[in-house]
């Protein structure tokens, strides 16, 4: 449709040529062109014009159509198309006949044409025939090859590439602003504890859980920043080259390799500048995986966005719609055992927050960041231990105690129901932290798991289970005490050999406000009950999972090992193949254009009018 408009003459040639080798290489073309050149006007090979009303009134060869319409005309030198002078054939003579307008008396022109579409359409009918065509069934030859994925994958990428990267003033913002912004916040809430002191302890600063959090932001925003008009720009390009059925993924895999190498080189730059800054040391890598990870899921979302609005500024509008729940479902911002009781849980992790990359990169880092640390992990397992005892001899067996008390109490009245709804609840929570119990403590059986029951527990069966809670108070000082003993000769072998470099050591690498964070050493509950079983709150660090099948990976936020198919991970590692497997299902979603078919979907809903009431 008008090739030519707004081009010049030679441009114009140019394009009709490219249609012209085109059309000899067997392709069908039919072209609408306005006020064509000469030359343009006979490299047409047919021409078919249309009269008012529908009118079909010439047929054939564009060189001949002038001299057509000259003798049907009666004109001098009808026999003549071209200016015999210059050769030029100029169209705009066959409109200006087939459009002439009678002359009244005065040689004024009138509305009414000397020759109607009807009478010019019954020329046409007797002058020209209209040539019958047979019927073919074979295909033609097919004459334009389409690149493998490969070279479409290639071409995409280069042409993005080299659009990038001429823009001088896009690669310096997005290459420095992320940096820059690492260096102003590592700045600010570069914490010195001590008002007298201008030395910098990085175990003092209280600001580091804030410092991984914002990390985290600032990759989600950029990340869709720099995505989110990738395919919208792209938009009038993709319409253009529909025809050709070129390859959807290799398209979206060119985009994904640029995005993630710009987001790849936003963080590293980002990690290296703030860390720097902040004296985190021997997490580099560990800091940027996680932070480009999160990263690229951002850049999926941002192409999903991109590719399912039609408005930029919609898309913007909806940036900070997708960043929010990442921010408050993130984990950094509330404890999720305080969240709405709708939304969450106080065993694990709530099902909403488990879709939320942000949740997982936190826990992954700042766990990370306490666990394995150079000054921790030399001792952590050990801290483990006596963290587990001690809160099994503080909380836990105190807790079972007095529940195993309240049953008790309740049984030696006859007068009350055995089956009050409390009764039975709190008998069968001791049979459930029984059997869990006998599960981590194996050498320690209970045989009378029968007799905790509304209609057999009596002061036998409390006799039974206060025994064995003792036997599991004597198991747990013990492993306490090991730990306690085994904990102490560690320090003061470490404090006999170099004290000066063991402290120094715990300056540079531990962190006393991500150690509060981790071991919830604020927090009002250790142990609350959910259900008809107990659930430890007191310093989740330290609380190994307990999968309950094979599959079970979901966890209490600030594990330290993840459980999946029968095997221990790191929680750092798994929290973050978890994201890409989010990042995964998004790609799924940006590929078979799932949210702007349900938007299309949702748009093509129309409301029922409401039928007025009569009276």
């Amino acid at each position: 449709d008008e090739p030519t408009s707004g081009l010049s003459s030679r441009d114009s040639e140019n394009v009709m040529n490219l249609l012209r080798e085109l059309a000899l290489k067997g392709k069908l073309i039919f072209v609408v062109i306005h006020q064509p050149s000469s030359d343009i006007y006979k490299m047409f090979d047919k021409m078919y014009i249309l009269d008012t009303g529908g009118y079909p009134v010439y047929y054939g060869n564009p060189g001949e159509s002038l001299i057509y319409f000259k003798q049907l005309d009666s004109q001098i030198n009808s026999d003549q198309g071209e200016c015999p002078t210059c050769g030029n054939l100029n169209p705009e003579q066959i409109f200006n006949i087939i459009d002439a307008s009678v002359i009244d008396e005065y040689g004024n022109y009138t509305n009414k044409r000397k020759v109607s579409p009807e009478e010019w359409h019954e020329h046409y009918c007797k002058e020209i025939a209209i040539p019958e065509v047979a019927t073919v069934k074979t295909k033609p030859p097919k004459s334009l090859n389409i690149p493998s994925w490969f070279n479409q994958f290639r071409i995409y990428t280069l042409r993005d590439f080299y659009s990038k990267i001429s823009n001088t003033q896009y690669i310096v913002l997005n290459l420095l602003e992320v940096p820059a912004l690492g260096m102003i916040l590592a700045y600010l809430i570069k914490y010195i504890a001590d008002p007298t002191s201008d030395i910098y302890i990085y175990r003092e600063n209280e600001n580091m859980p804030f410092y991984i959090f914002m990390g985290i932001i600032i990759a989600l925003f950029f990340g869709l920043i720099v995505s989110a008009e990738e395919i919208f720009k792209d938009a009038k390009i993709l319409k253009r080259e529909s025809f050709l059925k070129l390859s959807r993924s290799s398209y979206l895999a060119s985009k994904v390799l640029i995005l993630f190498s710009i987001s790849a080189i936003q963080m590293l730059l980002f990690v290296l500048v703030a860390n720097s800054i902040l004296g985190i040391k021997n997490l580099y890598f560990e800091y940027w995986i996680a932070l480009f990870s999160i990263s690229a899921f951002a850049n999926i979302l941002g192409l999903i966005l991109s590719a399912s609005f039609n408005s930029i500024v919609t898309i913007y509008i909806l940036i900070p719609v997708v960043m929010i729940p990442q921010m408050v479902l993130g984990g950094a911002m509330f404890t999720f055992d305080k969240l709405n009781k709708n939304f969450t849980s106080v065993d694990v992790v709530p099902t909403i927050a488990e879709f939320m990359p942000s949740r997982w990169i936190y826990e992954g880092l700042i766990v990370e960041m306490y666990k394995n640390n150079n000054y921790n992990k030399a001792f952590f397992d050990i801290e483990q231990a006596e963290s587990s005892a001690d809160f099994k001899q503080v909380h836990y067996l105190p807790e079972l105690q007095e529940i195993l008390h309240d049953c008790y109490t309740y049984a030696l009245k006859p007068e009350n129901d055995k089956t009050d709804k409390e009764y039975v609840n709190n008998l069968e929570l001791i049979r459930n932290e029984f059997t869990k119990e006998m599960r981590r403590v194996p050498d320690i059986k209970f045989e009378h798991l029968a007799e905790l029951s509304p209609e057999n527990f009596d002061a036998q069966a409390r006799d039974k289970a206060s025994e064995y809670i003792n036997q599991l108070y004597d198991h747990y000082r013990k492993m306490f005490y090991q730990a306690n003993s085994l904990k102490d000769r560690f320090f003061n072998l470490k404090l006999s050999e170099d004290a000066a470099l063991f402290n120094r050591i715990k300056d540079d690498y531990y962190n006393e406000s991500v150690s509060s964070i981790v071991r919830r050493e604020f927090g009002k509950n250790k142990i609350v009950r959910q259900g008809n079983e107990l659930v430890q709150l007191f310093e989740p660090i330290y609380q190994l999972p307990e999968p309950e099948k094979w599959y079970s990976f979901r966890t209490h936020f600030f594990a330290p090992v993840k459980h999946f198919a029968g095997t221990v991970f790191e929680t750092l590692w798994f929290n973050i193949v978890m994201v890409w497997l989010i990042t995964i299902m998004c790609y799924a979603v940006l590929y078979f254009d799932l949210l702007k078919k349900s938007l299309t979907w949702l748009g093509s809903i129309k409301l029922r009018k409401k039928k007025p009431l009569r009276v």
